[in-house]
């Protein structure tokens, strides 16, 4: 029986005695510098770190306590119960969100995409979310599995993989862009208290936004910035840093060459995998209008896109924290209250078990998809093992 050759993310570097190798199903060796990847971390920034998520949970804290002082428990349960079976209408915003966002990763990959590959994407779309949403820092794990799964997925090499992943991320963050800007539009112009927000200087908001957007989009997609990155990285005066980054150059300069060499051959694939990404930033947002409607609240759909929009920005601020869990609660709770609606703390509790329990379904559906693709990849290499 012949040995599979696996392949390596990063060149082998030559290795120093007090390096130590990292083992990777997907890489053959991977080494990194012992001093690089333990040193610990400066002593000064600690504590300030420190006091800052304790201050930033105290006053979350304080919100939660001050929003939902005099709320009734049984109201809200009332309110949920009156919902019946309409409440099974709220997972079809984020089934057409999850389908949306898997087309946006897929367009990310060279070639025509297909059903068949957005069903090899499906894993790495939602079963990293389901990790990013569900651990403190969750983002590290997610986001350095997601082209490992794409790569043995679509058996593509992993700078491809790596790439896709990068440009899909990219892509993302534009589309929560322009989500912001037009959720700004949309609630100024929709009446009601937020009437008139953008007189005046206030006006070039949106136009900043979309600006800063467009020119973030056209500069990353217009040279090798990742390698320029490396470059100015490699100036610290440090050798084992340095030889680090040697190690990594050609995997990196590939990942680069790939998204220009895409950027500039598909034009249509990359504004349709944004204009994918914006789509499901609004239904996200039509999610919170449907769960207010659908608990008898005459809100608007700029409304219910404000809510997702402002915490879109808290889920960043606060990414220590598994789905910005009390952060998302008290940025709810003050929108509600501030929309005018009849027993505010009683609907933003009955709103939040809605949202939340929802939430928890597509976490454990994402570990499934995880758990499914596994399998399969182990059931894979078996067969590969036995045809060698």
């Amino acid at each position: 029986m012949s040995r599979i050759k696996r392949k390596s993310i990063i060149p082998v570097v030559e290795r120093q005695p007090d390096e130590i190798t990292l083992a990777c199903e997907d890489a053959s060796s991977v080494r990194v510098p012992h001093s690089a990847s333990s040193a610990p971390r400066p002593l000064s920034r600690r504590p300030l770190e420190i006091t800052l998520k304790l201050l930033a949970v105290l006053v979350i804290v304080f919100i939660l306590r001050r929003q939902f002082a005099g709320v009734k428990i049984d109201a809200a349960l009332g309110l949920i119960d009156g919902v019946g079976f309409a409440v099974f209408l709220v997972l079809i915003p984020p089934l057409i969100q999850l389908f949306a966002e898997t087309l946006g990763l897929a367009l990310c990959i060279p070639g025509t995409p297909s059903p068949s590959r957005l069903l090899k994407v499906l894993p790495a779309r939602i079963g990293c979310d389901a990790i990013l949403n569900s651990l403190p820092a969750g983002v590290v794990p997610a986001e350095t599995l997601r082209p490992v799964i794409i790569g043995r997925s679509c058996k593509m090499p992993i700078e491809e993989s790596v790439a896709a992943t990068l440009m899909g991320k990219i892509n993302m963050a534009a589309g929560e862009g322009l989500f912001l800007a037009l959720t700004i539009v949309l609630v100024a112009a929709g009446g009601g208290v937020y009437a008139g927000a953008l007189t005046g200087t206030a006006a070039v908001v949106p136009v900043v936004v979309l600006a800063v957007v467009f020119a973030g989009v056209v500069y990353i997609y217009s040279g090798p910035r990742i390698t320029q990155l490396m470059s100015l990285l490699k100036r610290i005066a440090w050798n084992r840093w340095r030889r680090f980054i040697s190690g990594i150059e050609a995997s990196v300069s590939r990942v680069d060459s790939t998204i220009l060499h895409f950027a500039r051959r598909d034009r249509r694939a990359v504004f349709a995998s944004l204009a994918s990404f914006v789509a499901g930033w609004i239904l996200l947002g039509s999610e919170s209008y449907l769960i207010l409607r659908i608990l008898g609240q005459p809100v608007s759909l700029s409304q219910g896109l404000l809510m997702e929009g402002t915490v879109s920005v808290l889920r960043i601020a606060f990414f220590f924290i598994p789905s910005a869990f009390g952060a998302a609660e008290a940025a709810y709770a003050t929108l509600i209250a501030g929309f005018g609606v009849a027993n505010p703390a009683d609907v933003a509790l009955a709103f939040i078990a809605i949202k939340r329990s929802q939430e928890l379904l597509w976490i454990g559906l994402g570990y499934l998809a995880l758990l499914i693709s596994g399998r399969r990849k182990n059931r894979d290499a078996g067969q590969s093992c036995e045809s060698n």
